[in-house]
């Protein structure tokens, strides 16, 4: 995934996965750093059931990612790293600090998606455990699970279904502490980036569970990126 989770990142770009038997902490690894290689401004809309939409952006700049909500003007910052990604806040004049961890479960432009899950922070637990393959929403895909070694966050475990061709996430249920499920994530379809540089998220799903229900949706859309470099994003 070079997304975004990311999607949030959520929100991640994708590239092949080609290990014959893969390690499931390494598939996870390789996720994680892919969102690091890239640079490219991405377009996109949240749009919820109702079919309330709200703008955003998002400016990739290797490790860095920054987000822009169009109804508010708001701004935060990603910042990945090896062993985590911090979460900022943005002002006007491009100064940054330490984003409140009150806020990192509320809904951003009262979406399903919260601060926390654009951090995609389950993508740095340890211990990934492999748990067989499976297809889903129509692609071949390795299932791991990926359990919370702290008390931080609304998770306890996730589990990532990693697509075979693209190397990315395909689908992440998150579950309480408790075992139920409550957030899933799901991509629709993906594009191709300019310049044949890999693949981005084109639509994915978020969904809010109460275990096999599923409550609410909110559907994330990017544009296709411009072809070209891209300078700093201040």
């Amino acid at each position: 995934m070079k997304f975004l989770l990311a999607a949030a990142s959520l929100f991640a770009t994708v590239a092949p996965l080609h290990a014959q038997n893969p390690d499931p902490d390494a598939m996870i690894r390789s996720i994680r750093l892919s969102a690091t290689l890239q640079q490219m401004d991405l377009k996109g809309e949240v749009e919820k059931f109702n079919g309330k939409k709200s703008g955003i952006m998002l400016f990739v700049r290797e490790n860095n990612m920054q987000f822009r909500l169009d109804d508010t003007g708001e701004r935060f910052h990603i910042r990945m790293g090896d062993e985590n990604a911090e979460l900022r806040t943005l002002d006007d004049k491009g100064n940054t600090s330490v984003f409140p961890t009150s806020k990192l479960v509320r809904p951003i432009a009262g979406s399903d998606i919260t601060y926390e899950d654009l951090t995609l922070r389950f993508l740095y637990w340890k211990n990934a455990e492999l748990k067989g393959e499976e297809r889903v929403n129509g692609a071949d895909c390795y299932k791991i699970r990926l359990n919370n070694p702290g008390r931080g966050g609304a998770y306890g475990a996730v589990f990532v279904w990693v697509h075979k061709k693209y190397g990315a996430f395909w689908q992440v249920r998150a579950h309480d502490r408790k075992g139920k499920a409550i957030k899933e994530f799901q991509v629709d379809s993906v594009m191709k980036l300019p310049d044949d540089k890999g693949y981005t998220i084109k639509k994915m799903q978020v969904s809010t569970l109460d275990g096999d229900k599923r409550q609410s949706i909110t559907y994330l859309t990017f544009e296709k990126p411009a072809s070209g470099p891209k300078g700093p994003r201040r």
